[in-house]
């Protein structure tokens, strides 16, 4: 069996050679999930030179036309001979399913959605907006204060409870669970849709999630966060320029915060990620040997962990933050500055899972989270931040593709 492929115009021509048994099914299958990593999203698939094709080869060529229609793409079957067509039909193959696709069959085409306004180009990415709610805006409350952490210990009572149901969104240090001992594994934290992921500081050497299936929602103790509820005003789906290679952070946040149409913005957003600049907590700032954090050398290094250079590059990850341009009031002490074009501030953490292609057409935020949490392995929780500390830096976080949920905020408490 031959597999080979080659780039024409924006097709990727995957030319197929031999016995295409279920052995070489597997190898096909995995052929094709590598070329989903890379950003292939309309494939042909050439069967001129293929003499023999088994159930599990069509059942891969099914799956994966499935796949690709969910991500706005397309699998064609072409040269196929009167013999192969035969095996094919022997197989149960749906003959409507080559060529033209299953719009063309009348089939339902999963390609289809409700993005309304065409694609504009920034310098690293290509952006498309729709309307989720157009009169939908968000509050924000603010936990504790986020500086407060290198100038005194946290005791236990300076943290807050909070009930994580599923009309809020945010991030903050905090622990899933209650007050009792909560206090102990302060760590990085991000929710949304009553999904709950964090980092302890305990000596875990993983993260701990929590998915709120039943009728009680998920709680976590917060030293300091930001928590947000209300409405999305807009989705965008963006995707990296092919000369760009990856999309910068800041971009993705300036773009969606101008979406919103305010002077801050709420954002949970689902990406392929092409890598991660972040860092997380080692050691609770609230725990039984609390004293405040020091960001000096070498005591940082018992304090944050942090990668040298971008780290969980092709992973998806869902960012959840806030961006505002120039804040002021009680909200700029939870920010720091996204980059240096734009003056933009904000603050973002992600919970990064095994990689998986994200659907680029319209879909509900609730069950894209909660099958990230149900259906991958969560690898990480990272607090993300923009290294500024010239040639030795890191740079920011990057992205290739994936869809954002965005909505002014309008009242902060």
């Amino acid at each position: 069996m031959q597999i080979d492929a080659a780039r024409e115009g924006s097709s990727t021509i995957l030319r197929l050679g031999g016995r295409l048994d279920r052995e070489w099914a597997e190898y096909l299958s995995t052929a094709l999930e590598d070329l989903l990593r890379s950003g292939a999203r309309s494939l042909v698939i050439d069967l001129a030179s293929v003499t023999y094709i088994s159930s599990a080869a069509t059942d891969v060529l099914a799956r994966w036309q499935q796949e690709l229609a969910a991500l706005r793409g397309e699998v064609r079957l072409t040269s196929i001979s009167p013999a192969l067509r035969e095996m094919l039909a022997i197989a149960g193959w749906d003959a409507r399913l080559d060529g033209s696709g299953a719009a063309a069959a009348g089939l339902p085409d999963l390609r289809q959605s409700s993005w309304q306004r065409p694609a504009i180009a920034v310098t690293s990415g290509q952006y498309q907006t729709s309307s989720a709610l157009p009169e939908g805006t968000l509050s924000c409350r603010l936990y504790g204060h986020p500086d407060r952490v290198i100038r005194e210990a946290v005791r236990p009572e300076d943290c807050e409870t909070v009930s994580l149901t599923r009309d809020v969104f945010g991030l903050g240090l905090g622990a899933i669970g209650g007050p009792e001992e909560g206090h102990e594994r302060l760590g990085e934290l991000v929710t949304a849709m009553g999904c709950v992921a964090y980092f302890p500081t305990d000596g875990a050497r993983l993260a701990d999630y929590l998915v709120g299936a039943g009728p009680v929602p998920p709680r976590a103790v917060l030293a300091w966060g930001l928590i947000c509820s209300g409405a999305f005003s807009k989705l965008v789906r963006f995707s990296s320029r092919a000369e760009a290679e990856s999309v910068p952070l800041s971009e993705l946040a300036g773009v969606c915060l101008d979406a919103a149409g305010g002077p801050a913005a709420g954002i949970v957003l689902a990406g392929e990620m092409a890598g991660l600049t972040g860092a997380r907590l080692r050691r609770s700032p609230a725990g039984s040997d609390a004293s405040p954090m020091r960001f000096d050398l070498p005591a940082v290094r018992e304090w944050v962990s942090f990668a040298p250079e971008r780290t969980h590059s092709l992973t998806t990850a869902l960012i959840v933050g806030v961006v505002a341009r120039a804040p002021q009031g009680p909200l700029a002490a939870h920010l720091r500055p996204l980059g240096l074009v734009g003056h933009l501030h904000g603050h973002f953490h992600a919970a990064v899972f095994s990689y998986r292609p994200l659907p680029q057409r319209t879909v509900e935020l609730a069950t894209l989270i909660a099958g990230l949490f149900t259906n991958h392995q969560l690898r990480d929780v990272l607090h993300l931040v923009w290294d500024d500390r010239g040639q030795a830096a890191v740079d920011e976080s990057a992205l290739l593709r994936g869809v954002a949920w965005v909505g002014p905020i309008t009242h902060v408490a």
